[in-house]
């Protein structure tokens, strides 16, 4: 485990380009717009938090209408290898949160929901835990809605192994493969080396309206991308500084001053 105190976290703020007096999402098109996080120090700490069998990832997502499924992360060692969630707008019009590895997968599925075009962000938590519990579970907007046993699913490899042909890759906004790419809004992501209880996830979901001092109090968070630079190409996290890359020309999303902040 990365071993960093709550009250450490909770007070270092490291993301110089981070614009502190606009709160902003990024902006996704459905088509190829994608953020690298793929970065060397990241997934060290990944490997050494042992990430692929105990985690968690909140994220705050505004979908527009779409025709297709939408990816909001994708945590890729290759794509046997992978913990991702993402809309199926094909399938019931619902999320579906994976966990695959070791030629098995298992998912946690939200019920049929309204959420394309509402006008709403919406919080998304994903937790795992692939030890004594053994399950994975996916919390909506503060609340439980399905909890699934992970049986003898394992990952293989990790998250700062040497990059094949398929490559180590985390990213937002669409699929490793790129079939999924998301249209909508992404806010406030952010990454936690231990399962949140749900009096922690219901802190962070506020009564619907993301306060972003409120990351560093629950858990062990890892990083906490704000999206709050406005401009640039790269995002960069407030905990630890760690980056990520914004996808280059046409595959890059834009800043938004629409946000999970109210």
């Amino acid at each position: 485990m990365l071993g960093l105190s709550n009250t450490i976290i909770t007070s270092v703020v490291l993301s110089s380009g981070e614009n502190f007096g606009t709160n902003h999402s990024l902006s996704f098109d459905g088509s190829n717009d994608e953020v690298d996080f793929t970065s060397a120090p990241f997934q060290s700490a990944l490997a050494d938090a042992d990430f692929k069998n105990t985690g968690s990832v909140s994220i705050w997502a505004r979908l527009n209408t779409t025709g297709s499924n939408c990816q909001l992360w994708d945590f890729t060692i290759d794509t046997n290898n992978r913990i991702n969630i993402q809309y199926k707008h094909n399938v019931a019009h619902k999320y579906v949160f994976t966990y695959k590895g070791g030629g098995g997968v298992k998912t946690a599925e939200s019920s049929t929901l309204t959420h394309e075009n509402d006008g709403n962000f919406h919080h998304m938590v994903c937790t795992w835990d692939n030890g004594d519990a053994n399950e994975m579970k996916i919390y909506i907007d503060g609340a439980l809605v399905r909890t699934t046993g992970l049986g003898t699913v394992e990952l293989a490899g990790d998250f700062d192994d040497e990059a094949g042909s398929e490559g180590v890759e985390v990213i937002g906004g669409t699929s490793f493969n790129g079939n999924a790419d998301l249209n909508g809004y992404l806010d406030d992501f952010a990454v936690y080396s231990d399962v949140l209880s749900a009096s922690e996830i219901e802190t962070l979901y506020n009564s619907g309206v993301s306060d972003q001092g409120r990351y560093g109090s629950v858990g062990t968070i890892m990083a906490h991308w704000t999206f709050n630079e406005g401009s640039g190409s790269t995002v960069t996290d407030r905990i630890t500084g760690f980056e990520g890359t914004l996808g280059s020309s046409a595959a890059a999303p834009t800043f938004s001053t629409t946000n999970a902040g109210g």
